[in-house]
């Protein structure tokens, strides 16, 4: 019999926070090219590095559930079959016609001519690669991990003193890879390849593998054999986490305001623990409220739930919110223009995608399987993927 594993609730309250981090990243985007000099240029600055952890905690929380799912039991040819069956159905076909959705809108937003022969021409090797429009890069991230996974998942499973040790791998991996790129291959949109993220891959996969143990790390000094220095560990997790985060914001305020320009191997030294330490941060956040029935929590949950779908309709809010700037130079009234952009996209898309959830079980060729419970009452079934969501049960 297939071992039952026990249902994490709280991976929905992590994506839910993930996906704040993708709206708030993409809604002062244009304001840290547009507001250099601004009164509040240091605040736009400051939320779109601080938030920029959101492409990097999904694709932790995808390998995470894949691996703490997979790795404690069999995998054999059905199995297999299942999983791409899965990932060609709830992943690769709303890939698909979003980028068909995303490249139409582009090419006459830019004032394209309807030349189905140009278009096309310009959309296949946009499609193959993930850059049909700029947020689906990652989708096309995550396919390549979940081709790799298979194979990732024998190795571990049969090199178990590899899987302890998998962390470390990962972030040599992808440093070989930074360091290399920078030094001879100058490989074109280097973070359209999955190499770029292996250390938040293997680092989901750690804890997957690990998870009661990590579990009982984050959430639980008390019962330790060594409460103090348990605690001692949070503090350096915390320290680091907000000493990379704000070193991470600074070095880009400099250059984006000042001109000053450092290696790019230090911005991504910084943006690389600043973002591994936030999948741990938030993780542990969300272990400690996960109980907790505050309403603010409830929201960050159902955002975390519908997170696949707002994903990939929010780009279309923003770019419908900004053709109508406001006509002013008042600093306050921009920043409101540019606050109401981060709420339309999140309201607006959530009441999309949760209202089109409502129609039928059809919905799954735009968002992913959608969470059946929450839509008809019925019994639970599994929730909807966010960005590189893996759709396994987290219970199997």
């Amino acid at each position: 019999m297939k071992e039952k594993r026990a249902k994490i609730t709280e991976i929905d309250l992590v994506r839910g926070f993930a996906m704040m981090g993708v709206l708030m990243v993409h809604a002062t985007s244009f304001a840290t090219v547009q507001m250099r000099g601004d009164d509040f240029f240091g605040l736009y600055n400051f939320l779109n590095i601080f938030s920029k952890v959101g492409t990097t905690t999904f694709i932790f929380l995808s390998s995470f559930v894949l691996f703490y799912n997979y790795y404690h039991r069999p995998f054999r040819g059905r199995d297999l079959v299942r999983f791409f069956k899965n990932r060609l159905m709830y992943i690769l076909v709303p890939y698909v016609l979003f980028s068909v959705l995303f490249f139409t809108v582009a090419w006459y937003h830019r004032g394209g001519e309807s030349d189905l022969a140009a278009m096309l021409e310009s959309f296949w090797p946009k499609l193959a690669t993930g850059k049909s429009y700029t947020h689906l890069y990652f989708i096309f991230i995550n396919i390549q991990f979940y081709v790799l996974f298979p194979l990732v998942l024998m190795l571990l499973k049969r090199f178990r003193g590899f899987a302890s040790v998998c962390v470390l791998v990962g972030i040599v991996l992808q440093w070989l890879f930074y360091i290399g790129n920078d030094a001879w291959w100058d490989v074109t949109n280097r973070n359209s390849w999955s190499l770029s993220f292996l250390s938040y891959y293997f680092l989901g996969a750690w804890f997957g593998i690990y998870y009661e143990r990590v579990k009982a790390w984050l959430t639980s000094a008390k019962e330790a054999a060594r409460p103090a220095r348990r605690r001692l560990g949070w503090i350096t997790l915390w320290a680091v986490w907000l000493g990379a985060a704000l070193i991470h914001i600074g070095l880009r305020y400099n250059q984006r305001l000042l001109g000053m320009e450092y290696h790019p191997l230090l911005y991504d030294a910084f943006w690389n623990v600043h973002t591994l330490t936030t999948a741990v941060v938030m993780l542990q956040v969300a272990l400690l409220l996960g109980n907790k029935r505050a309403w603010w929590l409830k929201g960050f949950r159902q955002l975390g739930v519908y997170s696949f779908g707002v994903y990939l309709v929010h780009p279309l809010v923003l770019l419908v919110y900004r053709d109508y700037p406001p006509q002013t130079e008042n600093s306050w009234l921009l920043l409101a223009w540019y606050a109401g952009g981060f709420v339309s996209a999140l309201a607006v898309s959530y009441i999309v995608v949760y209202s089109i959830s409502r129609l039928g079980s059809w919905t799954w060729i735009f968002f992913g399987k959608l969470p059946g419970n929450l839509r008809t009452g019925r019994t639970p079934s599994p929730p909807v993927p966010g960005p590189g969501q893996p759709v396994t049960k987290v219970s199997s």
